[in-house]
């Protein structure tokens, strides 16, 4: 018969120190449980990296969006320079009626801050600079002017018998068009009724 060797195997391992790692830990449910360091450094580079995400996100659909251009400009021929073109008018006109819903929102709140007064009136006065930024043109119906419905809209009625009937008496609130004219805030007027 030979003779075997046999070691404490079980006697070596109980005698080292065991090291556990915390990233390591499994729950019951065999999930791993990421140590409260992790967590907390995770949640500090998440705030700083989503503007960067935002950015990469916003370069990566344009890269798309020219790359889509690029097809369409492949081939130089009058067709495809018109659908480029049609494409391009589009745009533009997507890009101006959400602009004029911009405008349309910041009047609004133009009108609500020049009603409040006081500290406030600053903040108009801030709006219509932002306003005048970004392409809208401030306009005020002239007294003794006739009401124009598609730019002004009738707030206040007076009555004058040395007038004429339906003239323009003071303009009440500015109103606001973009740089192709289309109106986005009609002007509140105080109109002359005579009856």
């Amino acid at each position: 018969m030979k003779k075997t060797k046999t070691t404490k195997l079980g006697a070596k391992r109980a005698s080292a120190p065991i090291a556990i790692k915390p990233a390591a830990i499994k729950s019951p449910d065999k999930a791993p449980v990421k140590a409260p360091a992790k967590i907390a450094a995770k949640k500090r580079t998440a705030a700083t990296t989503t503007s960067s995400r935002e950015s990469d996100l916003l370069r990566h659909e344009i890269a798309a969006f020219r790359t889509q251009l690029s097809k369409h400009m492949a081939p130089v021929t009058t067709g495809s320079l018109d659908e480029v073109d049609a494409l391009r008018r589009v745009l533009n006109d997507l890009m101006e009626a959400r602009m004029n819903n911009v405008i349309r929102d910041l009047v609004t709140i133009r009108t609500s801050a020049a009603n409040a007064g006081g500290e406030a009136r600053r903040i108009a006065d801030q709006m219509d600079a932002l306003l005048a930024d970004l392409g809208a043109m401030k306009f005020e119906a002239e007294r003794l002017e006739h009401v124009d419905p598609l730019i002004h809209a009738v707030s206040r009625e007076v009555s004058n018998a040395s007038f004429p009937d339906g003239i323009i008496m003071e303009t009440l609130r500015p109103g606001f068009h973009t740089s192709r004219g289309i109106v986005v805030a009609k002007a509140l007027v105080m109109v002359n009724r005579r009856s």
